[in-house]
């Protein structure tokens, strides 16, 4: 979505206390504005004493949340579109790398010889949303708006399905012949050890309570199975480079700015074994953090940062090579049992 002008919707505000250990001790950590939708005031970003975990507090009350995302947000898309299945070198490659039920594998010798060649692709921000297929190819969703992505891997063989909180784009993608439920996790009445695969895609740090949302997603994946968090990472080189500034803050809507060190031990607290953590470039958040911060201080350099894709994809990449992307992708999986 585009940036918009400033609203004068006022939120509710309440302090909150940590979602990992409880504590309601806090230390400043910084105090930003929303640029994003343009809502009115400031909010704080505060650091839990105890356990280092980053929150915005006060957060607003539960019942003004929806007012928070205006109506040209993701959530409110209600245009799906029908993806074609997987094709060319990438239908090959599921096949062959990640076991997709697309065809028949070529053999072993040539499956090495090509994978150098294969595995750059795959692991792009285009290749890694296709997760390795596994058991049944049962994957749910949550936080799936229209279900784009639940359409794109059911085209891809997977028996997916999707769950979101906002009634209209789950209406739509009924309407357009997905598998989509109105709920949210945990309350929504499913059942238990069922899924392979569970994927939270820039969701986590929506919900009021990720310990508690993470909790529910093990429960009803079976055991073995992956659940897959997609987050922006409040100790990467960009937000580090940019502070209140940086577009993968997004206050008040992100009520959890979590690190590599603090998701990964919100995984391992609701029962899972972290298996990966997967760096991901955004030159994109870099170009529109540096448009922020040129708004906010009218230096030169900024602006030029935001106009140049070829400067932000440079500065993407040394973050990459450093591990500390704007965003990373993590894959925990519930122990067998």
């Amino acid at each position: 979505m585009t940036e918009s002008q400033p609203s004068q919707t006022r939120l509710r505000l309440r302090p909150v206390p940590c979602d990992y250990c409880g504590s309601e001790a806090t230390e400043p950590y910084l105090t930003g504005r929303d640029r994003l939708c343009g809502l009115e005031g400031e909010f704080h970003v505060v650091r839990c004493r105890e356990c280092g975990l980053l929150r915005t507090n006060p957060q607003p009350v539960l019942e003004d949340l929806p007012k928070a995302y205006p109506p040209d947000y993701e959530i409110h898309a209600t245009s799906v579109e029908s993806p074609d299945p997987p094709a060319g070198w990438l239908r090959w490659a599921l096949v062959n790398y990640r076991n997709y039920p697309l065809g028949r594998r070529a053999p072993a010798p040539l499956r090495a010889l090509l994978w150098p060649l294969t595995a750059p692709r795959l692991g792009s921000r285009y290749g890694l949303p296709y997760l390795p297929f596994e058991g049944d190819g049962r994957l749910l969703d949550f936080g799936c708006g229209v279900g784009q992505y639940v359409a794109r891997m059911r085209a891809a063989g997977w028996d997916a399905e999707g769950m979101d909180l906002v009634p209209e784009p789950v209406r739509a993608g009924r309407e357009a012949g997905l598998p989509l439920r109105e709920g949210t996790l945990p309350g929504a009445d499913l059942p238990a050890d069922h899924y392979d695969v569970v994927t939270l895609w820039h969701v986590l740090e929506h919900v009021p309570q990720p310990k508690a949302t993470l909790e529910a997603c093990r429960r009803i994946l079976r055991p073995g199975g992956r659940v897959v968090v997609v987050s922006p990472m409040s100790d990467s080189l960009p937000a580090d480079w940019f502070g209140a500034c940086w577009y993968g803050l997004d206050v008040p809507r992100h009520l959890t700015h979590f690190t590599q060190g603090t998701l990964a031990r919100h995984l391992e607290s609701a029962g899972f074994r972290v298996a990966r953590a997967i760096p991901i470039r955004r030159p994109t958040f870099v170009r529109r953090s540096a448009r922020y911060l040129a708004e906010e201080t009218g230096r030169g350099l900024p602006r030029l940062l935001g106009r140049s894709r070829a400067l932000a994809r440079a500065l993407s990449h040394v973050s990459r090579l450093l591990r500390r992307t704007d965003e990373v992708l993590f894959v925990g999986r519930r122990p067998e049992e």
